[in-house]
């Protein structure tokens, strides 16, 4: 592992995975001056101004010597001989760029601001890793000029990385989750126009123009009375157009991207995968209207982890977005169905019924290719795609959802039963989970439990789980405990 950094909250220094203390003010001052040229040798005069300042008043009797001792005592306190050195003139702490948190945040940073208008999704993860490397104010603590110029440059671009996630956010369709943070935003910084332009985008796309409407009002007149300015082009344009309220407000069409993650660790089940991929990708069913694959198991087969994973499998099928939504959670049909609209950047009306919602969505999903995930939601016709290029996929219980996926006008429905794995397949659940080997030398008890487990993945993967987290027992040992 080595030496590791970070100056994204107070200093803080590792080798080996082991924390290291670092000292006074002044040595960490010197610390973080080193890390912020990592592997250059830094000349003494830089290093003294970078503590002290530029005036030689505020610089102690030997400044030197000072620096000196400060390196001598980070020497000792790193234990990582030759990692802090002594050069012609300066110092040089021999260290990856790739070893100190802020040079990461900033590779992650760029790469996310750069993705933003061809991929908003890997934005986001870029931009979401970067931020989450932050544990407070950069060099927190830190006294010295060097430092404050890096904690104010450092929170710059920590607040246009913000901007930028929340960009990729409303990219997204999420303008619903992002709301409140804009909201609040704003109200810290009430003359910020960036801010204010995500948060007027979002309301309208949430349905509150008013709401939109005003807050610009109320920015306009705050810049004017304070600076004497008006907003800028970009914050001006956007309001004109949501003043105007006409179709297509000149904003990028949402790619919705809600499917959850994908398992790794999948086994079994190719047959139906591949008849479900080849139904899926086919464009369109038999009457013109879109594909609907049910997949139908009892209580821990595995439907829900074989739908996700077959949506991701498809998803560069349906490059306009990926609607997702679950039977367990809180919300009617016509809530899901609203959320599913904003995610396409429509506006539900409020007080709409579900009927008024229904044409709004079929309309939003025509011309698109958008795949539906209804993972166990109950009566889910009215969520069903109406025409062909779009395609849902289904997981139920029973037959309710079945029987309402074939009630859609022009649908082609194909049931795939999921049941038990093969008890081979089962078999390498358990090993994949609890160990190869461990499950190798118990091989009579492991086909015993995969049976008591009615060979279906959640209970396997339960029992496995157990195994894993419990290395003192044997296979037998919970075959029996199951048994008993």
């Amino acid at each position: 592992m080595g030496l590791e950094f970070a100056v994204l909250g107070p200093p803080r220094a590792w080798l080996d995975g082991r924390e290291r203390a670092l000292g006074r003010p002044q040595q960490r001052a010197l610390l973080c001056a080193l890390l912020l040229a990592p592997g250059e040798l830094v000349p003494t005069q830089r290093l003294i101004t970078a503590l002290w300042g530029e005036d030689e008043e505020d610089w102690p009797k030997d400044p030197v010597g000072q620096i000196g001792t400060h390196a001598h005592r980070l020497r000792r306190a790193l234990e990582h001989p030759g990692v802090l050195v002594a050069g012609p003139g300066g110092y040089r702490l021999a260290v990856a760029r790739e070893a100190v948190d802020v040079f990461r945040y900033e590779d992650e940073a760029d790469r996310g601001a750069a993705r933003l208008r061809d991929a908003p999704e890997e934005a986001r993860e870029l931009l979401a890793r970067a931020l989450g490397r932050w544990s407070g104010a950069a060099l927190d603590g830190v006294p010295g000029p060097l430092a404050a110029r890096t904690r104010e440059r450092l929170a710059a671009s920590r607040h246009a990385a913000v901007m930028a996630s929340y960009e990729a956010e409303l990219s997204l369709g999420r303008h619903a989750e992002v709301l409140a943070a804009l909201r609040e935003l704003t109200a810290a910084r009430p003359e910020d126009e960036e801010a204010h332009r995500l948060c007027l985008l979002a309301l309208y796309r949430c349905g509150r123009r008013t709401e939109a409407l005003a807050l610009f009002e109320a920015l306009r007149e705050r810049l004017d009375r304070r600076l004497g300015l008006d907003p800028g082009g970009a914050l001006t344009g956007l309001y004109e157009r949501i003043r105007r309220d006409g179709p297509g407000l000149g904003l990028a069409v949402p790619r919705p991207r809600q499917l959850p993650p994908d398992i790794p660790d999948l086994v079994g089940r190719g047959a139906q995968v591949r008849e479900a991929e080849r139904l899926l990708r086919s464009g369109g069913g038999r009457g013109g209207g879109p594909v609907v694959v049910v997949l139908s198991g009892p209580y821990g087969a595995g439907a829900s982890t074989l739908a996700v994973h077959l949506a991701h499998r498809v998803r560069d099928a349906f490059p306009d977005g990926q609607l997702y939504a679950r039977g367990d959670a809180p919300g009617t049909v016509r809530e899901v169905m609203a959320g599913f609209l904003r995610a396409l950047g429509e506006r539900p009306p409020e007080g709409a019924g579900e009927g008024e919602l229904g044409a709004r969505y079929r309309a939003a999903l025509a011309g698109r290719r958008v795949l539906v995930l209804l993972d166990g939601v109950p009566g889910p016709g009215p969520l069903l795609p109406g025409g062909a290029g779009c395609a849902a996929l289904i997981t139920e219980a029973g037959t309710a959802a079945g029987e309402a996926a074939g009630t859609e006008a022009g649908a082609e429905t194909v049931r795939l039963p999921v049941g038990p794995l093969d008890p081979e397949d089962a078999y390498e659940l358990l090993a994949r989970i609890a160990g190869p080997d461990r499950i190798r030398r118990e091989s009579a008890a492991a086909r015993e439990l995969a049976e008591l487990c009615g060979r279906l993945p959640a209970r396997l993967r339960s029992a496995a789980a157990r195994l894993a987290s419990r290395p003192q027992w044997s296979v037998a040992d919970l075959v029996g405990r199951l048994s008993g």
